[in-house]
């Protein structure tokens, strides 16, 4: 439980920091919280599913993870910047296309590929939508990242803690929402869950007040807590659905207690993408 504590402590300090000199030194620094996450993201997901792979793939993936957040930055702020959101799909494609050269020199079958191929696609997609909401016009970058990186934690909590305290009461009977994948998830959490992602976005509406206009904010806010609480259980599930399939526990050990960096932004890369593509069109 210390370790858990102290860990989960680090983190948030460490996405508190970040958030900090985003705001207050220079936007662009918050990409290295990005770059991060990716690195270690995809070697993780390279790692989990090596045993299903074709040969050298965690080489592979997490060279393409270090770089793709850099080529990003590069082509963002140096050389393409219109189009530096095109180009990093390019980056992806082509990494794609290294990973099928050597399933079809060592003759595996799509499948083969199709796993080998599932580290350059996640978390490097979910990535590059943090990235692209990170470069959006003020006041809307800021808070669109406030809500990505607010909501899942938040959601995820409440989850917990409502799932937990239904379950002592139903006296652990409480009804499951998908066994095979995550035996302790229960509808009750899902609930709990989607109430924590309505407070986490009303409440950053509430202590920030953007200059956003939108007709009720508070409203739009509910309702972007709503879906995004939804998103993160799907984000949970599907991490829950690689480790099942690979038969592993945690994606990492770098956070004692909580597990790897995707054990962490598993919800926050599915959510991320519902709360870009809002403030994208707001």
């Amino acid at each position: 439980m210390g370790k858990r504590l102290i860990s989960g402590t680090c983190f948030v300090a460490m996405v508190v920091g970040f958030f900090l000199l985003r705001e207050y030194v220079d936007a662009r620094l918050f990409q290295i919280l990005t770059w991060i996450f990716c690195a270690i993201g995809t070697f993780e997901v390279a790692r989990a599913v090596k045993d299903y792979s074709v040969k050298k793939n965690v080489i592979i993936c997490t060279v393409f993870g270090v770089l793709f957040p850099a080529f990003y930055a590069l082509m963002r702020y140096l050389v393409y910047p219109k189009f530096a959101y095109l180009l990093s799909i390019d980056f992806i494609l082509l990494a794609l296309i290294i990973v099928a050269i050597f399933t079809a020199i060592e003759k595996k079958d799509i499948k083969t590929f199709g796993v080998s191929a599932l580290p350059i696609v996640y978390p490097s997609l979910f990535i590059l939508v943090m990235l692209l909401a990170n470069d959006l016009a003020a006041p809307k970058g800021f808070i669109a990242m406030l809500l990505i990186f607010a909501i899942s934690p938040i959601s995820d909590t409440m989850a917990y803690l409502v799932g937990m305290t239904y379950n002592k009461i139903r006296k652990g009977k409480a009804k499951k929402m998908c066994p095979k994948l995550s035996p302790k998830k229960t509808w009750a959490g899902a609930i709990g869950g989607v109430i924590g992602g309505v407070i986490g976005a009303v409440l950053t509406y509430a202590i920030f007040n953007p200059a956003l206009n939108i007709p009720y904010p508070y409203l739009v806010f509910a309702a972007i807590g709503v879906v995004a609480g939804v998103l993160t259980e799907l984000g949970d599930l599907f991490e829950s659905l690689i480790k099942r399939k690979v038969g592993i526990k945690d994606m990492g050990n770098i956070m004692p207690g909580h597990g790897g960096v995707m054990d962490r932004i598993d919800g926050i890369c599915f959510a991320a993408v519902l709360i870009f593509f809002v403030f994208l069109f707001i």
